[in-house]
């Protein structure tokens, strides 16, 4: 009997130990010097933002260093805003160049709220391989990045939208598809 109470200590222990001394949302933090005040230092994170492969058939992760901001709707902003500016490497854009996010926002049910102007409707090349792409791009960047995001809702000028450009519908809130990741 005194075995087991002393394993559930340990076990117990070494648990509570590596969820305080651990990066919790899993990613890279890194403290660098500020460009502008080189004694300054501020924090920036790996992030994994998705993007269509050549074939425009799976999401693909790019790795991006963004800065730390003191909010999650910050945070989400920057991930968006650099998945909105398009892939570095070999891998396509999903969203249509010119689009501008107005606003992202976290409800209590874990839900973000992403608010595109009508240019990533009005600019998609359309096709419903290329809207799911653009949907789960959005979806999975923030649902894997985020721990706090559980679900993605995205609107266009602060309202709901029928589709995106006529496949996926919109008026629903999206889960993260792991499924389309390669």
């Amino acid at each position: 009997m005194l075995l087991v109470v002393v394993i559930l200590v340990v076990v117990a222990g070494g648990t509570v130990g590596y969820y305080f001394l651990s990066d919790r949302d899993g990613f890279e933090v890194r403290r660098e010097t500020s460009p502008d005040n080189g004694s300054e230092r501020y924090e920036k994170k790996i992030t994994h933002l998705y993007f269509s492969d050549s074939e425009e058939r799976f999401l693909k992760a790019e790795e991006r260093i963004l800065p730390v901001y003191d909010t999650m709707s910050e945070n989400a902003r920057a991930a968006v805003e650099a998945l909105i500016s398009g892939p570095n490497g070999k891998l396509s854009r999903t969203i249509p160049e010119g689009t501008v996010l107005l606003s992202i926002y976290l409800t209590p049910d874990r839900t973000a709220y992403v608010d595109f102007d009508e240019t990533i409707t009005e600019k998609h090349p359309g096709g419903a391989g290329s809207e799911l792409l653009t949907v789960f791009s959005i979806v999975n960047t923030l649902t894997l990045n985020f721990p706090e995001i559980d679900k993605v809702k995205i609107l266009i000028r602060g309202r709901e939208h029928k589709t995106l450009a006529g496949h996926v519908f919109l008026q629903q809130s999206f889960d993260a598809n792991l499924l389309l990741i390669r």
